[in-house]
């Protein structure tokens, strides 16, 4: 499960390189892609992140399997798109959200910082993938697990060879 791109910082992505390569949409997760696991607000970084990719061009759409009014809240204020309970590694939210902008899987990006769920979610959808590191250390005990299965799977050595999209 090989992600289309990989960076350490969404803030260091040339995102008109995208543009170029026909995107439209850029679904962004919201748990320690964007924000601190449990944040309803962006932070210096997401609004950062955010405004590049509306400069850009693109249309930006929160995409969460988080509960609650949390994501609603943050995609409010940021002033984004928003699809709450994803369900990914599902692709119900991904579909809604292409459904929503009337466009195709090779004119969306999934960004996001997990293999088994927003990885994994992207490859069975067909859109691109942009796998980020994960912003903060401090997670739930199940996304630790999760961590520790990717790191026994996946050698990010192999990441080296992807396509090279930062400023």
């Amino acid at each position: 499960m090989m992600p289309d791109w990989y960076v350490t910082d969404l803030r260091r992505v040339d995102w008109s390189k995208l543009v170029e390569r026909g995107i439209k949409v850029v679904m962004l997760d919201l748990d320690n892609t964007l924000a601190q696991h449990g944040s309803s607000s962006g932070d210096e970084y997401a609004n950062e992140v955010i405004a590049a990719v509306k400069q850009a061009g693109l249309m930006p759409a929160l995409l969460t399997n988080a509960r609650g009014e949390r994501g609603y809240q943050f995609a409010e204020a940021t002033g984004i798109a928003y699809e709450g309970r994803a369900g990914k590694p599902g692709t119900s939210g991904i579909l809604k959200i292409m459904q929503r902008y009337q466009v195709t899987p090779d004119q969306v990006v999934l960004v996001g910082d997990q293999i088994f769920t927003d990885v994994l979610a992207g490859k069975r959808a067909g859109v691109f993938i942009l796998l980020v590191k994960p912003r903060f250390h401090s997670e739930i005990i199940s996304i630790k697990f999760k961590r520790w299965f990717e790191a026994l799977l996946i050698n990010k050595r192999d990441y080296d060879f992807l396509e090279d999209i930062l400023l």
